[in-house]
């Protein structure tokens, strides 16, 4: 995995620059080293991510040896990763040419550089020449990278003809440097805290035994929005930017009582290392950041970009998303999640947020849209128009919609990133990107990664205005009779395509009205559940698709408080004198008790059977036992968890109905009601139990 690993580190990491580490050297200066001392002082600007540098060593090295198919492949690398793609091209192909075998990957990033250049229908041609040629041990990841990627010709045809109405607008130089821009966030509509490097120095010498002596660190400022401008304040203040490393991907939980921060530094191997850190905000006051534990911050790796989200399933959890290398990942930086326990204080055990997201490629600079759920990321191994993509899904953890590309203009030829949503106005945001820089007509062309303002100018928006109620039975008039069901829980889920699973989008609550409100995207089945202590669940379904105007959808929910009484189950037949279910039983279950159950997946019930008075007590009472237990067996074969069953049988000790006549006659009508099956909430499941409750 080194070949896919290595080709945007720099870019997670945002320490590259645009002006090089150890200055553009001039030729005559250049000449008076071996070819030994221009090899490694190209691998040592490499590994300072400083590629502009390595660019200048390797290409002295090659024009004394020109056939040197080693050095021409890591000079293509070099411009790559500097962004000169037409360089890169010449190159990759110089190198491939001069030895095919040895450098059948050559044609790997020749292919890439051409989506980076806008030539599709070439960078498919050269992506199906290294599929027949390369065989590196480590080909099928990047066959898998190739099969995201899809046709590009036809992905990027369908993309430029499907340009959004979308107005991208180049934040001032006060905030916008000769250096890298990254990871802006918004604290307010008109406040944002972002990492730069503010300096007017291009160039920077370091001590060869001591990488970090000189080096230039990035820290986090604060900008504010001033009449429609956005303005530099100065450095964040606080205990957060620390001399001799790098302060970078500033994000404060929802709650705003957690700021979540990167710090990064080299290592004795001279890789860079970031670990995420966190502060809290205790008794009006920010305490100093620790680490969020070795659990997440594994020395090894790198861990870095904090985004925050809540579980919609476990109320006030919240969600941790990075990005690391670390072992156990699907290749290159993948998405991971770590949950804080508020009670210890501590983060649990990294996962990987899965194939659904992450790929052999690299994922990076995720963040939550807290109102609807969607993860925004970046990414270069799925199919995309060159360099870096934005991509959005819904879902949490591990469970994701498939990712879609933001498309043009959100997404250009260059890398794009840094993807987030403004507080109040999902129209407008903030990303990062170096593609060229146009101003009044001009087009300044481009440096490094820089902060842009996104405006959508046509966007769809359906907000959903529910109203939660019950019924009282003794108003006549309905109006009248709607009484609101304030502060119950209303899980949102949106239906994923491919499989018709639902993936959850949060939670919201009724307010003292009844009333609760949903953010909604056009195209899509939604499954909205209402849940209340006291009450049944209620879910109902709601489709967008067709809409095409921003408005309101009514949402009314009718909910129904637990009866305390047993409720009869119709249709519910055995075989005669058996305990066995018929087939018209099994069906009118499916349709009756298997919806309630799955609906109210909180409840534990107790399935009753009853028989008529025909035959002996003791008989009766083993052969209504025996149906309830069928009854159970039916629906845990239906996927039921049993913790949630129980079966009892009353035999004939419960009649509804006289089983005779007032004249000793047979009453075959009140047998027939006493032939009945039954079943009783018993309580809400607790760890797995029952929690029998009396009075609901």
């Amino acid at each position: 995995m080194s070949g896919i690993r290595i080709s945007w580190v720099w870019v997670v990491l945002l320490l590259a620059m645009c002006g090089t580490v150890a200055g553009q050297t001039e030729n005559n200066v250049l000449q008076k080293y071996s070819l030994d001392q221009l090899k490694r002082l190209g691998k040592r600007s490499a590994e300072l991510n400083d590629f502009s540098s390595a660019a200048m060593y390797y290409e002295e090295f090659c024009k004394r040896k020109p056939t040197d198919y080693k050095v021409i492949y890591q000079l293509a690398e070099s411009y790559r990763l500097a962004k000169e793609y037409r360089s890169a091209q010449d190159a990759y192909l110089k190198a491939y040419n001069l030895n095919p075998k040895k450098n059948a990957l050559a044609l790997f990033y020749y292919a890439e550089v051409q989506k980076s250049l806008g030539n599709y229908k070439k960078a498919d041609e050269y992506f199906a020449k290294f599929k027949k040629e390369y065989q590196g041990a480590d080909k099928s990841d990047f066959t898998k990278r190739i099969k995201n990627y899809g046709i590009a010709a036809q992905f990027a045809d369908s993309l430029s003809r499907n340009v959004q109405k979308i107005a991208i607008e180049h934040l001032p130089d006060n905030i916008n440097t000769s250096h890298v821009e990254s990871s802006p966030f918004f604290i307010n509509d008109t406040t944002i805290i972002y990492g730069s490097l503010k300096t007017d120095q291009t160039t920077f010498d370091f001590n060869a035994k001591d990488s970090t002596s000189d080096e230039p660190m990035r820290k986090i400022y604060v900008a504010v929005r001033d009449s429609d401008e956005w303005k530099d304040e100065g450095e964040l203040p606080g205990f957060y930017n620390v001399p001799g490393q790098h302060t970078l991907n500033g994000v404060y939980s929802q709650d705003k009582l957690r700021f979540y921060f990167t710090r990064c530094k080299r290592n004795n191997r001279n890789k860079v290392i970031c670990a995420i850190y966190v502060s809290f905000f205790n008794n009006g006051t920010w305490t100093e950041p620790v680490s969020l534990g070795t659990e997440v911050n594994n020395p090894k790796y790198t861990s870095t970009q904090p985004a925050i989200g809540m579980n919609s399933k476990k109320r006030g959890e919240e969600i941790i998303y990075f990005v690391s290398d670390k072992e156990g990942g699907k290749g290159g930086m993948d998405i991971w999640y770590t949950s804080f326990d508020n009670k210890t204080k501590t983060y649990k055990v990294p996962v990987n947020a899965g194939s659904k997201i992450n790929t052999p490629g690299d994922e990076v600079s995720p963040f939550i849209d807290p109102k609807t759920q969607t993860l925004y990321f970046s990414s270069d191994g799925w199919q995309g128009i060159g360099g870096l993509d934005i991509f959005k899904t819904n879902g949490e953890m591990k469970k994701w919609t498939q990712p879609v590309n933001m498309g043009v203009p959100i997404n250009s030829n260059y890398d794009d990133l840094y993807f987030v949503v403004a507080p109040s106005n999902q129209d407008n945001g903030l990303l990062v990107s170096n593609r060229p820089v146009i101003e009044n007509g001009v087009n300044r062309g481009s440096c490094c990664d820089d902060i842009f303002e996104y405006i959508y100018l046509d966007a769809i928006h359906l907000n959903g205005k529910g109203f939660l109620y019950e019924i009282d039975p003794s108003i006549k008039r309905k109006k009248a009779s709607m009484i609101p069901v304030r502060r119950a829980s209303i899980l949102v889920e949106m239906q994923n395509r491919e499989d018709s699973t639902y993936i959850s989008l949060g939670r919201t609550s009724s307010d003292d009205q009844g009333r609760f409100n949903i953010e909604l995207s056009p195209n899509q089945q939604y499954r909205i559940t209402a849940r209340k202590e006291g009450y049944l669940n209620e879910v109902i379904a709601l489709s967008t698709m067709g809409k095409t105007r921003s408005g309101d959808i009514s949402i009314d929910i009718h909910i129904r408080a637990i009866p305390e009484a047993p409720l009869l189950l119709t249709n519910i037949y055995y075989e005669f004198a058996s305990p066995l279910l018929t087939q018209k039983a099994k069906n009118a279950l499916d349709t009756t008790l298997v919806v309630f159950l799955e609906k109210n997946a909180d409840l534990g019930v107790e399935i009753r059977s009853h028989t008529d008075a025909i035959g002996s007590e003791e008989s009766n009472m083993i052969l209504s036992q025996k149906r309830a237990e069928s009854v159970v067996d039916y629906l845990v074969e239906k996927g039921i968890d049993p913790n949630r069953l129980r079966a009892k049988g009353f035999g004939e000790t419960k009649p509804v109905a006289p089983n005779t006549k007032p004249d000793g006659r047979d009453n075959p009508k009140g047998r027939q009601l006493n032939r009945r099956t039954e079943f009783k909430i018993l309580g809400k499941m607790r760890d797995g139990q029952i929690r029998e409750e009396t009075d609901f």
